[in-house]
């Protein structure tokens, strides 16, 4: 079952190695989440529609695959976002909805 996340992002600045540019208003944006496991860690492709940054930094998104770790992640929990090996952003989990 897939589930909806609310959650804050913050960005990682360009001079601390992340994006040159936010990705703008109404992008499609699907970076990895790194999921810390038993064993090391796991990274899952989210998905989501950005908002205007300048405005909020609450995104909802979702995995990708119907089968990802959803009962891994814990509201209040921060977790990386990458892309590819670049940490480009950090998410705090606010609230697990439901099945999408």
């Amino acid at each position: 079952m897939n589930k909806d996340f609310i959650s804050q992002i913050v960005w990682v600045s360009y001079e601390e190695g992340g994006r040159k540019k936010i990705p703008s208003e109404g992008v499609r944006y699907c970076p990895l989440i790194r999921i810390n496991g038993a064993i090391g860690y796991d990274d899952w492709s989210i998905d989501f529609i950005c908002p205007n940054f300048d405005e909020t930094n609450l995104i909802k998104f979702h995995f990708l695959v119907d089968d990802a770790p959803c009962e891994l992640l814990e509201e209040n929990m921060s977790y990386n976002i990458y892309e590819g090996n670049r940490k480009v952003a950090e998410l705090k989990i606010i609230k697990c909805n439901g099945s999408k």
